[in-house]
């Protein structure tokens, strides 16, 4: 089964991602997750290009069944027909709980990917009257997590975000403008309502 809400709500419509968003998304969740300015990411990325050593082992590498973290946020992105203004909501949640965290925090293996899948399924099912469902998530993502697993990982994100869901339009072009994004009209539209 495909993790189309077309299938349940006929007059949905996609609204196509930006090119180069999901990249972005991929970018932005490491330097917040991780508390690293994008500039320094971005400069690390164009400095192991230079360098004619063997690559080292990405940050988004994990040595389980998951793919890499952009791979798998296109994945989830393209199976489920997310919206991009569901990823910038979820990247929002994702500084919310960082901010939760102490500032010595090491992330565990697979902790982004579990952090990611549970902070979209938020922004989906806080956003749209016919959201991503648990099960349809799971199926996504190649059952990698059971439906009981990944019910626990939404619920434990939203106790860390203390319930507190709103997101209103100012607040996301605030959150794209910091992290260089400038083209909200690509993101926001007029019939999304947050």
């Amino acid at each position: 089964m495909l993790c189309t809400r077309s299938a349940i709500n006929p007059l949905a419509t996609k609204r196509g991602i930006p090119p180069g968003f999901i990249d972005f998304a991929s970018t932005s969740f490491d330097a917040i997750f991780h508390q690293r300015p994008l500039s320094s990411r971005r400069d690390s990325q164009q400095s192991d290009s230079d360098d004619d050593e063997e690559p080292t082992p990405s940050p988004h590498r994990r040595s389980s069944h998951l793919p890499d973290f952009l791979p798998f946020i296109q994945l989830i992105t393209e199976k489920c027909n997310i919206q991009p203004v569901q990823l910038v909501m979820a990247l929002i949640y994702v500084q919310r709980f960082r901010a939760t965290l102490p500032a010595n925090y090491k992330a565990e293996t697979q902790a982004a990917h579990r952090i990611f899948a549970a902070s979209l399924l938020v922004a989906s099912k806080y956003s749209e009257d016919y959201s991503l469902s648990t099960r349809q998530l799971v199926r996504a993502t190649g059952d990698v997590w059971t439906i009981k697993e990944m019910a626990r990982m939404e619920m434990a994100f939203l106790q860390f975000l203390q319930w507190d869901l709103h997101i209103d339009s100012d607040e996301i072009t605030q959150f794209l403008h910091s992290l260089n994004f400038d083209d909200t009209a690509s993101i926001l539209d007029n019939d999304h309502a947050l």
